[in-house]
């Protein structure tokens, strides 16, 4: 085989592997990030389920003072352990989609430096010529690949990050919806998570 099919080979081999790189940053980034979403989105519903119940007790036991101040508190802490882990997860997201966009950007880069390789060679050895057409056609189609990863990760994350990269603030309105509390039944595992207490837990006797 003479040296100029292995050039051709090569050259081939150079695109191919960059765009397969493309590609698995891409689909590892992806995954990563949806398991960030669907985290978040289980803690969203657990703590809707979790405040829902604390409002109901708040009715219940709304007439004793004391189990009513103690139910505002274990609200008030619910919220803040939820925002610092809700906040955690979108803050995982942003570093991943940073860190994603870096790996496409690179490998871009090291695209268009290879495109630009083929293209500076096919005008030196053949000039203008229909042949430097056709490989310049061929070199854009790579980067149909490109724009749709960037495309598909910001289809991904733009609710959650604004476009320099940083987590949205929570709409607080979510957390006011109506819901129902029949969707988990042992509910008491909720106030590890988000209200623990050292002492017994208010509200603890059930009512038929």
């Amino acid at each position: 085989m003479d040296e100029a099919m292995w050039i051709k080979y090569l050259n081939e081999a150079i695109s191919f592997f960059l765009l397969v790189g493309i590609g698995f940053v891409l689909y590892q980034g992806l995954k990563r990030n949806q398991g960030f979403l669907a985290e978040r989105e289980e803690l969203l519903k657990r703590y809707l389920i979790f405040r829902g119940d604390i409002q109901v007790r708040l009715k219940v036991f709304g007439d004793d003072e004391r189990n009513y101040q103690e139910l505002l508190r274990n609200l008030s802490e619910s919220w803040k352990n939820f925002k610092k882990t809700y906040d955690q997860y979108l803050l995982s997201l942003s570093q991943s989609t940073t860190k994603i966009k870096r790996g496409l950007q690179l490998l871009t880069v090291g695209l268009l430096i290879n495109s630009a390789r083929l293209l500076i060679e096919e005008y030196f050895y053949f000039g203008i010529h229909s042949r430097f057409f056709y490989v310049a056609g061929k070199e854009l189609s790579n980067y149909v690949l490109v724009i749709l990863s960037f495309l598909l990760l910001r289809s991904q994350t733009r609710r959650y990050l604004s476009r320099k990269g940083e987590p949205v603030k929570m709409e607080k309105e979510i957390l006011f919806y109506s819901n129902s509390l029949s969707e988990i039944g042992e509910k008491e595992m909720l106030y590890d998570e988000f209200s623990p207490l050292e002492e017994v837990r208010v509200g603890d006797g059930k009512k038929d």
